[in-house]
């Protein structure tokens, strides 16, 4: 059972994954436009988002099908719209991206999405277990 009523914490929790997931994907384009940083080498900041997101959805949520559906959503929307974004402002551009390409990045992000946020998850539940352990 969660603090929050489930009907506002699914939806805050998802809005508020998207919106830290696009705002790194907008801030790394906006960067690397201006030649401050390679926006390629930014998958390491953007995979342990992924784990944050699933560390504090199971926080919120604690069910491990909703915070898989997070982080699949999540990875979903940025495959799409935020792709979106950084192709307009630039680093998102792909020369040579066909039909076949998109769908190879959109399913691997939604599975990145997915499996980070469970390994976030996982996360939770031992430092949580840990905690009632120590308390125990």
């Amino acid at each position: 059972m969660t603090p929050w009523p489930l009907s506002a914490a699914f939806p805050l929790t998802l809005l508020g994954s998207i919106a830290l997931i696009l705002a790194c994907d907008i801030t790394g384009a906006w960067l690397a436009r201006r030649g401050w940083i390679n926006y390629r080498n930014l998958w390491p900041v953007q995979f342990g988002l992924y784990i944050v997101i699933g560390f504090v959805a199971m926080l919120a949520l604690l069910d491990l099908r909703l915070v898989e559906a997070v982080g699949a959503i999540t990875g979903f929307i940025e495959a799409t719209l935020g792709w979106n974004i950084t192709w307009r402002i630039g680093p998102g551009r792909l020369p040579d991206a066909n039909l076949v390409s998109i769908g190879i990045v959109i399913l691997s992000m939604t599975a990145f999405g997915f499996g980070f946020a469970i390994v976030g998850a996982l996360i939770f539940n031992a430092v949580a277990g840990a905690m009632l352990h120590a308390h125990g």
